[in-house]
């Protein structure tokens, strides 16, 4: 029979979970954050389950505790690897991804309404996209190919000037674009992104040092 005050716990901490909004430090492009914590959370003994949603009742609508669990989860996703940022640097980080050289790895095509881009890959991957006032597309098992299109700017939808991501994820190659502040303290501006998960290393570069990137920054918030 069912334990129905462990699906009452589980309630409990999923409803608290939704109102938390913090995000990864280093694969907030990849992953849900929320959902990976209330992953976690699920998967433990029931008496465990049972003190956090008692730590949820008593916390109110803010659970203190979720920055704790989320870190727990990336830890456990990095892995080894660790961060490298160069798309405050000059120079360019990648010389290829997944054996293209990035220039011809993100294609873009723009359009009267906005832009889409693709990649020169081909494979099964899990998407997730991002966009549009935090809603989210999540697609596990799609197939891809370069003439795969995905759609990041569409003037005509609302709240269109959000920031956007674009993610990719395989077990041979993981990517994502991302529109991004680019933290150079001028208001206004926005930049893309590339993240590459590699084997020891999860690398970030701006994508605009090996592409024009403009028709995916035009108006867009940062």
């Amino acid at each position: 029979m069912q334990n129905i005050r462990r699906v009452r716990d589980i309630v409990s901490i999923k409803r608290t979970i939704w109102s938390n909004y913090d995000r990864f430090r280093t694969l907030p492009v990849f992953y849900l954050e929320r959902n990976a914590v209330l992953d976690a959370v699920a998967a433990l003994p029931e008496d465990e389950i049972a003190k956090i949603a008692a730590d949820c009742r008593e916390g109110g609508v803010r659970w203190r505790s979720f920055p704790k669990y989320m870190n727990k989860v990336e830890a456990a996703l990095l892995g080894n690897r660790l961060l490298v940022d160069a798309s405050q640097k000059d120079e360019p980080l990648f010389e290829t991804v997944g054996g293209v050289p990035v220039g011809d790895f993100v294609k873009i095509r723009e359009c009267a309404s906005g832009a889409a881009v693709s990649f020169a890959v081909a494979g099964t991957f899990d998407l997730l996209q991002r966009g549009n006032r935090n809603g989210c597309t999540e697609i596990r098992g799609l197939g891809v190919t370069p003439e795969t299109e995905f759609t990041v700017v569409n003037e005509l939808l609302p709240y269109w000037e959000d920031r956007y991501s674009v993610a990719l994820k395989s077990p041979a190659l993981s990517f994502a674009i991302s529109a991004e502040d680019p933290k150079l303290g001028k208001k206004g501006t926005s930049c893309i992104r590339l993240y590459v998960i590699e084997e020891d290393r999860v690398a970030v570069d701006d994508l605009g040092k090996y592409i024009d990137t403009t028709p995916l920054t035009l108006w867009i918030t940062p």
